[in-house]
């Protein structure tokens, strides 16, 4: 600017001089004069600016330098320090966690964790070492590194130690060598970090006078240049200045140790102010950083230790001195122990004496106990079981050794145990009696068999209930039960200590007898048994009468394994109830050949119900009075081809024990009133319906289905009932013979006076007829007393109007007493033998006068 005016002014002289002289020339002059004074003083005004200025801008040029200082020397030395500091403290952290960590997964971990420590630690220490640091931080450099590497070398001496298992020698180590090179690194790093302070601190304290400076040349460059000392002030004060002293200033907070500084957020900056803030930003991230993960690790600390002190399972840890490092309330609750049995610090030898004193050792002796798990630990042997406690209860243990001692993890399964011994006896004994059931039995007959000979043998005795299906039908199941415990305790009673009592299901009880002399001892106690269970029982206000059927085998004689054996006794069993119940029956090889044959029966039953290979044949029926036919009783018969013609009386049992009497009792139904609807219009035809068929429901719709498809009326139709049917009477069974009465079906009571006779029954049933029973009729001319009843029937059946009819008629001095005594409708072979369909139609005319008997 200077060179500009001086040119101007060198222009307009030569103007001048070229113009000649005179008062316009000295005007020119003065002028002249005025524009140089003018010209020096904006020169000397300029030149006082642009000192100002120069001045200024030198100060801002300081200010810049100290600043580059600060970002590139003092703020990376303060990263760089505070780098190594974090990897120190994190990887010392880490090293006692290593020691404590007894998962292989855990430890790899830490050791991943640890070496990212390690070269973040010597990452820091490079940093330090391209830096242009002083002569005293170098000597400290220096320190720092050999107590680095005294302290790794003292480590990895630990961690050999841990490795040959010189658990005290590595404590020691842990202890000496580790704990002394780690704080001799931390005084290293501690000295570093005050160096390195007070250089940020004095290149603050540099940054803060040269501000100083600034800011006076800069108010004067204001007062002397007006607006643009005021601009630069501003510019300064903006942009420079209230930046640097806010980083400053959080950069001695956070060297305080304030994790509250807050640094200025300078977006869109790029110059050396912008690459501090962010380079003060990046130190204020890693600080805090720093710090949470710090916070964070302690945290984890806590939280393994409360979740060790709340496992529900006992943990005991020992260290390699011998004594208790770590253990948890749950221990102490498991083994009923003091808090101060087994705290931190307790020996070794005390916990397992005070462990041995809880344990029911048995012979062993508390002591030896103790001594013994100790030698284990010693031997570094891993043993697992299960502990049996004097005040009762199990405890499963396992003891395993660890890299620096050994630890023992304990669990309460007293409730275990006792739900599987609880298991246990179920599977083997009969949850309402508590007898052995048939598994335990059949046990128990292999070891009698084996102690057994010839000359003393075992026997086993099976005993079935009779009538109880009766009393669970009458009085319920619950009184059913009640009746079983109380057979179960007089059965025990029965016997002695060295026999065997069990229940296998149902009514049926066993008894093994040993060490008896035989037969004569087996028959003593089924005598016993019988005369036991005839006995009336009180349950719950009713008196309940049964009784009972032994069958007895002997072992070896009857089998040489138990299921011979059990098949013997139910062989002997079977026959006992086929004979008639109520004593007892040993074992008959014959037996097994009757059972076979009964086997065979079954079968071919089976096969003949399918292929429907049954006839019917009628018994005819005569009014006595007038000798006509009046209808005829159908009687089903089976034709085998290697039998023949099989009779009721030998299929009929087994069809109800087999569940087949209800196709068969509806297909007899059926085919009677078939055959019944093609005779007179006058003749009845009676059928024989089973206690299985009267107490099923169905037997209505059985009836209804044969009536309909074959057209007959029903009053044509007699359904014969035996007193079977009668003693498990209940609402149903009446309700189903009034439903069949008022049908127009007749009812008729077959084989009065055999079986438990009522005269309750002539009341309440709704009866047309009652049939006296063959064998009244077989005594009436040599027994007056039968001759009494048939007499008492009659009279007593006239008064109610119910017809008597008189079966098993077999020669005409029978038909003479029975007309006598009252009957008025009579049937056997003396009048007439079982036919045909065709036979009896063709007896509609037929009389007893006209003729007697029919071929």
């Amino acid at each position: 600017m200077e060179n500009d005016l001086e040119q101007s002014a060198t222009q307009r002289s030569r103007d001048s001089d070229a113009g000649g002289g005179g008062p316009a020339s000295v005007l020119r002059g003065g002028e002249s004069s005025i524009l140089n004074g003018l010209g020096l003083a904006a020169a000397a005004f300029l030149t006082l600016i642009l000192a100002l200025g120069a001045l200024s801008l030198g100060q801002i040029g300081a200010v810049t330098a100290v600043s580059l200082k600060m970002r590139d020397v003092a703020l990376p030395e303060l990263l760089a320090v505070n780098e190594i500091e974090i990897a120190l403290d994190a990887h010392a952290l880490l090293a006692r966690r290593r020691v404590q960590v007894t998962d292989f997964r855990q430890a790899a971990e830490i050791d991943r964790e640890m070496r990212r420590a390690a070269a973040r630690f010597l990452a820091g220490i490079e940093g330090l070492d391209r830096l242009r640091i002083g002569p005293r931080a170098q000597a400290i450099e220096q320190s720092l590194k050999a107590a680095w590497l005294e302290y790794l070398a003292a480590l990895d001496g630990v961690g050999l130690l841990y490795e040959r298992g010189a658990l005290a020698e590595a404590e020691a180590a842990m202890q000496t060598g580790v704990r002394v090179a780690e704080a001799d690194a931390r005084r290293s790093v501690n000295d570093l970090i005050e160096v390195v302070r007070a250089e940020a601190a004095e290149i603050s304290a540099a940054v803060e006078r040269g501000w100083q400076r600034a800011r006076a040349l800069t108010l004067g460059a204001l007062l002397a240049g007006l607006g643009a000392a005021l601009l630069a002030m501003r510019w300064v004060t903006c942009r420079v200045s209230r930046p640097l002293l806010a980083i400053s200033a959080a950069m001695r907070r956070l060297t305080r140790g304030e994790d509250t500084a807050i640094l200025p957020v300078l977006p869109g900056r790029t110059d050396e102010i912008g690459i501090l803030a962010e380079a003060a930003a990046a130190f204020h991230d890693s600080v805090l950083a720093t710090r949470a993960l710090a916070a964070d690790l302690e945290l984890q600390r806590e939280i393994l230790a409360a979740s060790v002190r709340n496992m529900p399972l006992g943990l005991c840890m020992i260290d390699k001195l011998g004594r208790v490092a770590v253990s948890n309330r749950a221990l102490a609750e498991i083994f009923d122990l003091s808090p101060g049995d087994c705290v931190p610090g307790i020996a070794q030898r005390d916990l397992l004496d005070r462990l041995a004193a809880r344990v029911d050792t048995g012979r062993q002796g508390a002591g030896a106990f103790a001594a013994g798990i100790a030698a284990k630990v010693a031997r570094g042997d891993q043993t697992t079981g299960t502990w049996q406690l004097r005040a009762g209860g199990s405890v499963s243990v396992i003891i395993q050794p660890t890299p620096d001692g050994w630890m023992m993890i304990a669990e309460d399964i007293t409730e275990r145990v006792s739900h599987e011994a609880n298991i246990r006896h179920l599977a083997r004994h009969d949850p309402l009696t508590g007898l052995p059931n048939r598994r335990a039995f059949s046990e128990e007959i292999d070891r009698a068999i084996a102690e057994a000979g010839a000359e003393c043998p075992a026997a086993v005795l099976f005993i079935d209930l009779d009538r109880f299906k009766n009393v669970n039908d009458t009085l319920g199941h619950s009184i059913g039960d009640a009746l079983l415990r109380q057979v179960a305790a007089r059965l025990s009673w029965a016997v002695r200590d060295a026999d065997t009592v069990a229940r296998f299901g149902g009514d049926e009880f066993a008894v093994i007898q040993r060490g008896c002399v035989q037969p004569e001892g087996a028959r003593g106690l089924g005598e016993r048994i019988i005369a036991l269970l005839s006995s009336p029982f009180e349950i719950e206000g009713n008196t309940v009468r049964i009784g009972g059927s032994v069958g007895i085998a002997l072992a070896p004689g009857d089998g040489a394994c138990t299921a011979d054996v059990l098949k013997s006794a139910d062989l002997a069993l079977y026959a006992v109830k086929a004979a008639g119940r109520g004593r007892c029956q040993f074992f008959d090889p014959d037996m097994s050949e009757r059972q076979r044959a009964l086997h065979k029966l079954e079968q071919d039953l089976r096969k003949a119900v399918l292929s429907d290979a049954f006839v019917m044949e009628y018994q005819p029926l005569f009014d006595i009075a007038s000798g006509e036919l009046v209808g005829a009783e159908a009687l089903m018969r089976w034709i085998d081809p290697v039998r023949g013609r099989v009779p009721p009386a030998e299929f009929v049992p087994m069809a109800e024990e087999l569940g087949l009497i209800v196709p068969l009792g509806a297909r007899a139904l059926e085919m009677a009133c078939a055959d019944a609807a093609t005779w007179p219009s006058h003749l009845r035809v009676a059928v024989n319906l089973s206690p299985v068929q009267v107490h099923r429901v169905g037997v209505i719709e059985d009836v209804r289905a044969a009536l309909a498809a074959s057209g007959l009326d029903p009053r044509r139709l007699e359904v014969e009932i035996t007193e079977g049917v009668l003693l498990n009477q209940g609402p149903e069974t009446l309700g189903t013979l009034d439903a069949l009465h008022k049908m127009g079906v007749r009812i008729a009571l077959d084989d009065f006076g055999t079986g438990y006779s009522s005269l309750r029954y002539l009341r309440v049933l709704p009866l047309d007829k009652v049939k006296i029973d063959a064998s009244f009729v077989r005594e009436l001319e040599n027994d007056p007393s039968a001759a009494a009843i048939v007499r008492a029937v009659c009279s007593l059946c006239a008064s109610l109007d119910i017809g008597v009819t008189a079966e098993g008629i077999e020669t005409a001095e029978q038909l003479a007493s029975v007309t006598a005594e009252g009957c008025v409708e009579a049937q056997g072979f003396y009048l007439g033998r079982p036919g045909q369909a065709e036979v009896i139609a063709g007896l509609a005319k037929a009389s007893l006068r006209r003729g007697r008997g029919v071929a």
